[in-house]
């Protein structure tokens, strides 16, 4: 029996291949490290509130908050951790991950059939080590849920056109769009049906075929969030329907007119979206930066009706991949709120334009591409020298980079780092031999003639290099700036249960911390409607004066525990308080 090899992989099991290298740069570390920012509890607790009240329609998470996306991936999450009986970091990234990894199996069988091997290679390589979908695919976070629906829906909906030419109803798009609405809301419909209408026009099928068509198909994206809907609304009223509107059109439109207690955010200018998918592909946009001194400038610009010539005469794949990049692009241009996530149902269908760029330089353009292997190999080989002489007490990291840096936080940050690569664990050196051969086999190729081995070392690189920060660096910095730690230890001095414990609810003038919400249990209280006899009030350090000022003539509030420094994931010190009334 033959024993599987990376060329043997490459040349005959291709898909295998590139699962093997998603399902490896995030599976195994999606549950290293604890929550560190305020998204993720959040979402997390959602599943927790499923688990622990049953109530998988309109659970309520932080006191009396009720959620503000639809349930999709907290049914899930809730579902994923059934066998350990409780929501954990792994079980509440897992949604993410999974969804991370079927997009990408997807889009490599969908490419694969319709361009180049190679092109559909390697734009699924860009997909898997592109900052802004590898963040997302080892995030709690709904984002990523539902860019794998709509980018795979989208797909199945070109095959509706392709191989069927809008007959019968696309069963399969439809139940994507159904989940999809109910990961985020109208938008996980309405955006891929415009943009197959658009490619329909373009393609000079009837406007009115294209409304006849799409119709139904919208109608029945709608049957299951129309239920749920209708379910919400009969557990949430009207605060639940003010929510639902706020998130869904609010933050589109920019209007403020929504009977809300928190404020929309995210508003950005125009150009945020540009730099952002700048650095959401990094760091091969910095390859792409790179070409820009090796093309020649003299050229014609081509007439308008040239233009739309060329883009009529498109294979229908790419013209396909074009609507879809750019209508989805110029669709969260519109919006007030702006995130760095929205524009990921994009990225795979701008990969495949830039895997097309990229292997050009490769064969026509080869300093380029050998370039930019040894800027990067060069960075790589240079952190890598200095984990070495880090890990052999050679350097004081922390004390080099105090001459450059005076930003607490900052020097925080590396000396965190600092102590994980000076820890010789077996995944750590492990990791850096790879890292190690990895260079080896970039500089190896550098000295060869073949380029199309350089840009895949090049990849093979980054990848080890990434799995080196995600098994070693980044879980270090996860739990440097977790709240479950401060958690952990009021709860071994304090008695907290699911009865005594109160909060602030009232975003507009205060904190929420979703991180100690989750590490508790969801057990919260809103003490602003409450007003207990007795109990623990747990707040940030910056929010006691205002409670203070509200309700200090109604209760006396002892100062228990501190957590000393901001370093948690609400960013503030964290305090409890004993409270009882006058």
């Amino acid at each position: 029996m033959r024993t599987p090899t990376l060329q043997y992989l490459y040349l005959q099991k291709p898909l295998v291949l590139i699962l093997l290298i998603t399902i490896l740069s995030v599976l195994p570390w999606i549950g290293m490290g604890d929550f560190y920012t305020k998204g993720e509890p959040r979402e997390a607790s959602v599943a927790v509130s499923m688990l622990e009240h049953g109530n998988w329609i309109l659970p309520t998470v932080y006191a009396d908050e009720v959620a503000y996306k639809p349930p999709f991936t907290h049914w899930l999450t809730a579902i994923f951790s059934i066998p350990e009986g409780f929501v954990t970091p792994f079980t509440s990234r897992l949604p993410s991950a999974i969804s991370f990894i079927l997009m990408i199996g997807c889009c490599f069988v969908f490419w694969g059939k319709r361009i180049k091997f190679q092109e559909a290679f390697i734009s699924c390589l860009l997909l898997i080590t592109a900052f802004e979908l590898h963040r997302a695919a080892m995030t709690s976070r709904v984002d990523m849920t539902l860019t794998a629906l709509m980018v795979v829906a989208l797909m199945s909906l070109f095959k509706w056109e392709e191989e069927k030419s809008l007959k019968r109803i696309p069963i399969f798009s439809v139940i994507l769009l159904n989940c999809a609405v109910l990961v985020k809301g109208p938008v996980g419909v309405v955006l891929p049906l415009l943009v197959l209408g658009i490619y329909l026009l373009l393609l000079r099928y009837n406007f009115w075929k294209i409304v006849l068509k799409l119709l139904p198909v919208l109608l029945l994206s709608l049957i299951f969030p129309a239920i749920w809907y209708f379910q919400a609304y009969k557990i949430g009223g009207d605060n639940f329907m003010n929510i639902a509107m706020a998130e869904n059109f609010g933050r589109f439109f920019g209007s403020d007119n929504f009977e809300i207690r928190y404020n929309l955010g995210h508003k950005m200018p125009f150009w945020y979206n540009f730099v952002t998918l700048i650095a959401g592909f990094l760091p091969w946009t910095l390859m792409l930066f790179f070409s820009l001194f090796g093309i020649s400038y003299i050229f014609k610009l081509p007439k308008i009706k040239q233009l739309w010539t060329n883009l009529l005469s498109m294979e229908k794949v790419k013209l396909f991949s074009l609507v879809s990049a750019v209508v989805i692009f110029v669709f969260y241009c519109i919006p007030v709120s702006k995130r760095s996530v929205y524009l990921m149902p994009a990225y795979p269908f701008i990969a495949v334009f830039m895997a097309q760029y990229i292997l050009y330089l490769t064969e026509y353009k080869r300093m380029v591409t050998r370039i930019f292997a040894g800027f990067l190999g060069g960075l790589i080989a240079i952190v890598t020298v200095l984990c070495l002489l880090n890990l052999f007490g050679c350097i004081n990291l922390p004390e080099i980079f105090s001459h450059f840096v005076k930003r607490e936080k900052t020097m925080h940050d590396v000396r965190v780092i600092s102590d994980a690569l000076a820890s010789p664990t077996l995944l750590y050196i492990g990791l850096l031999s790879l890292v190690i051969f990895a260079l080896y086999i970039l500089f190896y190729q550098l000295g060869k003639k073949i380029n199309l081995k350089i840009l895949y070392a090049t990849f093979g690189l980054y990848l080890a290099f990434n799995l080196l920060l995600d098994g070693v660096a980044l879980p270090a910095f996860k739990n440097s700036w977790t709240s479950k730690h401060f958690i952990r230890e009021i709860e071994k001095q304090y008695v907290l249960n699911k009865h005594n414990v109160f909060v602030m609810n009232d975003l507009m003038k205060y904190a929420n911390m979703y991180g100690p919400n989750f590490y508790l249990n969801n057990t919260f209280h809103n003490f602003g409607k409450e007003l207990p006899e007795s109990g623990f009030l747990l707040t940030i350090a910056d929010d006691v004066p205002l409670i203070q000022k509200e309700y200090g003539n109604q209760y006396n509030f002892t100062l228990l525990k501190s957590s000393g420094d901001p370093y948690n994931d609400v960013r503030c010190v964290l305090e409890l308080w004993k409270i009882e009334k006058k």
